[in-house]
């Protein structure tokens, strides 16, 4: 089971969605922008590599404008060494990469003019993997649409869009199941009639389920659309935000939920993207529970992540966590309290008390300004500006071990 991510890194100062106003488009910005996008994702792959992450979605903005009529530029030759060279990263590594066009691809309105910029959109992102040679299991993902105040219309007329879609397009295109309109049933009707793959949102269907048969049924039919060219199945995978309205992706995958759906599904061989907002390090926290041997030094490594992240929201649960992490205790459990801690709002005493630990790190080497601008902000009881300050501070005098803090990621 590969678990993977989407588009922009959490934690890490990279990025494959640089851009500009249409109206600042020129060729010396389009390229700048365009290199500066394809190192990121070099950097990206690197990084993943590094952790065993070898799912990952792609931006859609990696190329500027990639689909818009302004864009004359002749990306896909001037950039054709750079792009090789990303798909033989991917092909040596095994990665798996992908692209999620956005809510304003929409193939099935009735208006002729958005059907058309939708089909451009997917031809550019389609001709994105089709430069770089990768075959046809990297996949372009996109929802069935709108209803329109008729459904069973809509879904006629994404079935004849879909017909007229180009062939090296097809190959490539899957649907999947959303939170509101289209669900899993009657996503597989409309990607059997195409003869396309689905994937199965687990947390869409939670919000948007038909009512008939369970969620393992679905799983199953969806998992059967895929056939040997198109890859090992996709599932998607994430947790409702509390508090939020329903359809909203938490900030962290919930390390009980996750173990529960692993358990249930660690049989079938499918790839699972994480849809979450800490990204990477959800799927480092999920590969990690169901890594029974875990060494003293990784499970101190995931402490030095998550310490001061707990320590702000409440200090029992620092101490927790720190006889946990020291013991032979499964790592679960010591997932668990972070995901509390996480969960809680802030405490500002303990906030205040895990910002001056963090200052500790500089109190020898910042200056008489720095040392009064943080406490003068600290009194202030602003969070954002006090946390900004020591991200300031962390890179200025370059310390490493802060810099993985996730105390600095949300």
């Amino acid at each position: 089971m590969k678990l993977g991510y989407a588009c922009i890194p959490f934690s890490i100062e990279e990025r494959t969605n640089k851009s500009f106003r249409l109206s600042n488009l020129s060729k010396e910005r389009f390229y700048q922008t365009t290199q500066q996008n394809i190192e990121g994702l070099k950097n990206i792959l690197t990084w993943n590599i590094q952790h065993d992450i070898f799912l990952f979605r792609i931006s859609s903005d990696i190329i500027p404008f990639g689909s818009h009529p302004d864009n004359k530029f002749n990306w896909a030759n001037d950039f054709k060494p750079d792009l090789r060279e990303i798909a033989g990263i991917i092909e040596k590594n095994k990665i798996r990469v992908s692209f999620h066009p956005g809510q304003y691809t929409v193939l099935n309105s009735p208006k002729e003019k958005v059907r058309q910029q939708a089909m451009n959109d997917l031809v550019y992102h389609c001709r994105f993997l089709d430069e770089m040679e990768l075959d046809y299991t990297h996949k372009v993902v996109l929802h069935c649409g709108g209803v329109y105040n008729d459904k069973l219309k809509s879904m006629a007329r994404l079935k004849d869009i879909l017909s007229e879609v180009p062939k090296n397009v097809l190959s490539r295109l899957v649907l999947e199941n959303d939170d509101k309109s289209y669900d899993i049933a009657d996503t597989l009707e409309v990607a059997n009639h195409a003869n396309i793959p689905v994937i199965f949102d687990l947390f869409h269907h939670r919000c948007n389920s038909p009512t008939k048969k369970n969620e393992y049924y679905w799983f199953k039919k969806s998992v059967n659309t895929w056939s040997k060219k198109d890859g090992v199945p996709k599932v998607h995978y994430s947790n409702q935000a509390e508090g939020k309205k329903i359809g909203s992706h938490s900030l962290t995958i919930s390390s009980e939920d996750f173990i529960e759906f692993y358990n249930k599904y660690k049989n079938y061989n499918v790839d699972v993207m994480l849809e979450v907002k800490d990204k990477e390090l959800s799927v480092l926290k999920c590969q990690n529970l169901v890594n029974d041997g875990l060494s003293v030094k990784h499970r101190t490594d995931i402490w030095a992540l998550y310490k001061y992240a707990v320590m702000e929201k409440d200090y029992s649960l620092y101490k927790e966590c720190s006889k946990v992490i020291n013991s032979d205790i499964n790592i679960t459990e010591f997932y668990k309290i972070v995901d509390k801690a996480i969960l809680m709002p802030i405490n500002y005493g303990s906030f205040a008390n895990a910002a001056e630990h963090i200052w500790g790190y500089f109190k020898n080497q910042a200056t008489q300004s720095e040392k009064k601008r943080f406490f003068d902000t600290l009194k202030q009881r602003d969070v954002k500006k006090v946390k900004k300050i020591l991200w300031a501070l962390t890179k200025k005098y370059n310390n490493e071990y802060l810099k993985k803090s996730y105390f600095f990621c949300y």
